[in-house]
């Protein structure tokens, strides 16, 4: 019983500290939104590309689950990096 009051007030403050940086995000300038936009999509895609990469080399077999993984980071790496992925491109 305690372990899941524990987990669930733990739950509350993590979607309260989201909420909390979310609503400051809104008084930030369009250009370093504009860049954390891009900082976030950069560890996005990173994240992904080495949790399908470990899986992969872990595992002694192939499987299409963590190949996907991996490709779908490296895509999304590759569509930031061509600056794909914004909507619009902002004068920096």
């Amino acid at each position: 019983m305690s372990k899941g009051l524990l987990i669930l007030i733990l739950t509350f403050i993590v979607v309260g500290l989201i909420h909390y940086v979310s609503i400051k995000s809104l008084k930030i300038s369009e250009v370093k939104k504009y860049k954390y936009r891009r900082l976030f999509w950069y560890f996005y895609s990173i994240i992904f590309i080495l949790s399908g990469g470990i899986n992969l080399i872990e595992k002694a077999e192939f499987n299409w689950v963590f190949f996907l993984q991996f490709l779908v980071g490296l895509i999304v790496f590759i569509l930031n990096f061509l600056e794909k992925i914004e909507p619009k491109r902002l004068k920096l």
